[in-house]
């Protein structure tokens, strides 16, 4: 295993962009127009040249409303061949597509449609039901068509792609808008990046977290196919019916949930998978034990990047040396990005990592974050991180997350690495009682087998400080989860504060 390195604050860049970044629309236009599939959901599919109609007709649609250019649009539904056609359309329309998942509670939906401040909202058929008041309703018909040419439409290119809002268990949503050409240059560098051609990428995330826009705009920038499994995000058996259905090439899962899904039994289902992208969760070094028994053709990538970065940042290709290491890394800063970690003062060889490139997100979105570093807008993480000898960056978890037990700097994430590499142990999550005395409460899953606690805390004094065990851990059928996959904290906090030891 590498060594981390145990100086200074560390700049570390990676290969060189060079030109500016291309319009997401420079990539997408020119595949328009074919008969290849472009994308197919469960009950049909469009083609490239049916896309480049129905996406038309939604940019002619806004456009004869008095859409302006960049003006916010609200696209509310769930993932869909119509909702894909609406996103491309509203970018076609010169505006910034808002993506609200109809299968969201009523009030967040209500939130993010506020917080965005849309007049529209399109709504394809199937999502009429629901849809968020207050707007101006455009119908999505499922046979819309121009009847024109391919080609670009009608109108200036907006220079705003879309806006997300970044999830949280507490507080208000809170927008994060990209530009069109950010999401182009993040679109490139994977085409650059990866060897493995997108032939269908399986979409396995909520339209509105931006995971999402990684595996849409890759796929259509490829002429690959985009396949919408059904059901809703996370639902195992609906991805793997798809994965078999139209021999899918690629896919991107928050660990945990890919975890589940070999658990469960699916890798033989999966077994056209040629590339696997693990994102939003720290990935283990068992998962990738799982993966290289299971589905050795496939080649597992774990991706690092926050929203206000357009979806990614650094990249790890995984190897069979990570399933035996402590931690698997989160890799180096792709092409034009420029880190900057600054040393931590009470913990040697960890800092806080500081994100530079063509991907950040438009000035005024979560304007304190960002920050002048050396005369170059950097965004502020709020990740901790270290830097091993050869360049590759550990994930030491959150700045927020960091736990003071018994006067010893701990986070939650070395307690949940220490409790999965127990004996029977799947997964993990810590939650914290409040004040005034914060004490972690582990929650684990067993995949049935009984918990023995005692051994389990006898197994973790070999990796962790006494002051840093679980006051008690604790079997649950599953953790909690928010609708973009990842864990909880605020329900496990709130159960850990109803734990008696």
């Amino acid at each position: 295993m590498a060594a981390a390195r145990a100086t200074g604050d560390v700049r570390l860049a990676g290969p060189r962009w060079t030109g500016e970044p291309p319009h997401i629309l420079d990539l997408v236009e020119p595949r328009l127009g074919g008969r290849a599939s472009a994308v197919a959901d469960g009950t049909g599919t469009f083609s490239y040249r049916e896309l480049d109609e129905v996406s038309r007709a939604v940019a002619h649609a806004l456009l004869a409303r008095g859409a302006r250019p960049d003006e916010p649009v609200v696209v509310h539904g769930t993932a869909s061949r119509h909702t894909i056609a609406a996103l491309l359309g509203v970018l076609r329309a010169g505006c910034c597509y808002v993506p609200v998942d109809a299968g969201f509670p009523e009030e967040r939906r209500r939130l993010m449609a506020q917080g965005c401040g849309a007049r529209f909202v399109l709504v394809p058929e199937e999502n009429e039901t629901g849809a968020v008041a207050g707007l101006e309703h455009v119908a999505l018909a499922t046979r819309q068509r121009t009847g024109q040419p391919s080609g670009p439409a009608d109108a200036s290119r907006g220079t705003h792609a879309y806006t997300c809002f970044t999830s949280g268990s507490t507080g208000l949503p809170k927008p994060v808008t990209i530009a069109a050409t950010s999401l182009g240059w993040s679109t490139a560098a994977r085409l650059r990046h990866y060897a493995e051609r997108v032939g269908a990428f399986l979409l396995c995330s909520s339209l509105s977290f931006d995971s999402s826009m990684a595996g849409i705009w890759w796929t259509l920038a490829s002429g690959g196919l985009l396949v919408v499994p059904g059901g809703r995000p996370g639902d195992l058996l609906a991805v793997a019916r798809a994965a078999e259905r139209h021999h899918a090439t690629h896919l991107l899962m928050v660990p945990s949930l890919y975890g589940a899904a070999l658990r469960g039994g699916l890798a033989p289902r999966l077994r056209t998978l040629t590339t696997v992208i693990v994102a939003g969760e720290s990935c283990s070094p068992a998962l990738v034990a799982r993966h290289l028994a299971e589905l050795p053709q496939a080649e597992l990538y774990n991706e690092y990047g926050p929203t206000e970065c357009t979806v990614w940042a650094t990249v790890h290709a995984c190897a069979p040396a990570d399933a035996r290491a402590r931690a698997v890394p989160i890799g180096r800063p792709i092409a034009g990005v420029t880190l900057h970690i600054a040393a931590a003062p009470d913990a040697p060889g960890t800092g806080e990592l500081y994100i530079a490139g063509p991907g950040l997100a438009v000035p005024g979105t979560d304007a304190e974050r960002f920050v002048d570093l050396h005369g170059t807008r950097h965004y502020r993480t709020g990740d901790l991180v270290t830097v091993r000898e050869d360049g590759e960056l550990l994930f030491r978890g959150r700045a927020d997350h960091q736990l003071k037990l018994g006067g010893v700097r701990v986070e939650r994430a070395e307690i949940e690495r220490a409790l999965t590499s127990c004996d029977g142990i799947t997964d993990a999550g810590i939650g914290v009682s409040g004040a005034p005395r914060p004490r972690p409460v582990g929650f684990v899953v067993t995949g049935g087998t009984a918990l023995d606690e005692q051994r389990v805390r006898a197994q973790l004094l070999r990796s962790l400080p006494t002051t840093a065990l679980p006051a008690r851990v604790i079997a649950v059928p599953a953790l909690p989860r928010l609708p973009n996959g990842k864990v909880d904290y605020g329900t496990l906090d709130r159960r850990a504060a109803e734990v008696r030891r």
